[in-house]
């Protein structure tokens, strides 16, 4: 049964909605290309499916609602010669974990690309994208096969994402899409920037962290090996670490494990999370809010060693804390939690890579 999504029509006067594949010629440019638009996305919905669909004649593009229409889009799209992602990191994460869900286990997950809608764009600027309007337009003159690099993945609560956490990272995200929703005028846009981002985490939520303190938290390894990074950054193997083991008991402010080196705005949030294919990049800060406003410069390029930082490279650890906590996963909120599970996932996703693209 073909779902009944909304797809935008391939010209602004088509008079009917365009189905894969998109009835246009064959050399059109955007033929073979299959694009998701989160319909709910601020800065996504029909207009910039519109968009897409006139700088792209030939592609389907379509609008989804729920995981339920991608799920069913999925199903019935044949083999496209890309397929992407238009939004932010929210919406690269649902469609991974979609095409996880109706690619049998045996089988790589097909690649994909990101055209960037977001505010943060974390995953969309380490893959090497540019505004919308320019990857459009690189997409529009590339011909041949899209050149991809592998990315991999982190699993949590049985979902795939390339980072995740709770502390100030999940309480920086829900006071900046407060903010961001309280916002009009001129001062909206000044609010979708690294600005608003900035503002949000010195204005809401440092304020409140200095009346609670930060939790304490206990990190166990429940994997294999666990690395350490030496001061120059190089991982050395911990040894005598066994399931259970005890990386760290103690206060921090953030904990979070990503295998993307940008959390978003180009914040170095995760500078070895490629070092070693397989392993996750495992990050707490033990230090205030005070003392982080003085890193700030060294937190955001991703300087190492830094005080008060500690890193891992590992492939499961279970994060125990001392109070609930705000979990976020792939920039989205999901609720307090006691105790939190982060494994490598075994499967990884291939990526476009946008520095190759044109």
């Amino acid at each position: 049964m073909t779902p009944s999504i909304p797809a935008v029509p391939a010209t602004a006067d088509a008079a009917s909605a365009s189905r894969w594949p998109a009835p246009s010629a064959s050399d059109a440019v955007g033929s073979g290309l299959a694009i998701l638009v989160n319909a709910n996305a601020k800065r996504g919905g029909r207009r910039v499916a519109a968009q897409i669909a006139r700088a792209l004649p030939g592609a389907s593009v379509r609008l989804t609602k729920s995981t339920e229409e991608i799920d069913a889009w999925l199903r019935v799209l044949p083999t496209p010669r890309g397929l992407f992602a238009a939004g932010g990191d929210g919406t690269a994460v649902a469609l991974v974990n979609a095409l996880a869900r109706v690619t049998p286990e045996s089988e790589p997950l097909p690649p994909l690309g990101i055209l960037p809608l977001g505010t943060g764009n974390g995953w969309a600027h380490a893959l090497g994208a540019s505004k919308l309007h320019r990857c459009l337009a690189r997409l529009a003159t590339f011909d041949g096969t899209l050149p991809t690099r592998r990315c991999g993945l982190i699993e949590v609560e049985g979902t795939l994402a390339h980072f995740a956490g709770s502390g100030w990272d999940a309480m920086i995200l829900e006071d900046y899409t407060r903010q961001l929703e309280a916002s009009k005028g001129p001062s909206r846009h000044l609010s979708r920037s690294v600005y608003g981002y900035l503002s949000a985490a010195l204005l809401r939520t440092a304020p409140k962290v200095v009346l609670v303190g930060n939790p304490r938290v206990v990190i166990q390894n429940f994997g294999d090996d666990v690395y350490e990074l030496d001061p120059n950054g190089r991982p050395r193997k911990m040894e005598g670490i066994r399931p259970g083991a005890v990386l760290y008991d103690g206060t921090a402010g953030i904990t979070s494990v990503g295998t993307c080196p940008e959390f978003g705005y180009r914040f170095k949030a995760f500078p070895f999370a490629e070092r070693m294919p397989g392993y996750i990049s495992v990050r707490a800060y033990d230090r205030g809010p005070l003392g982080a406003v003085g890193s700030i410069p060294r937190l955001w390029s991703g300087a190492h060693p830094l005080n008060g930082m500690h890193d891992w490279l590992a492939t499961h650890v279970r994060m125990t804390f001392s109070r609930p906590v705000p979990l976020q996963i792939g920039g989205d909120a999901h609720g307090m939690r006691r105790a939190i599970d982060y494994s490598a996932a075994r499967r990884s996703v291939r990526m476009v890579d946008w520095r190759r693209v044109g």
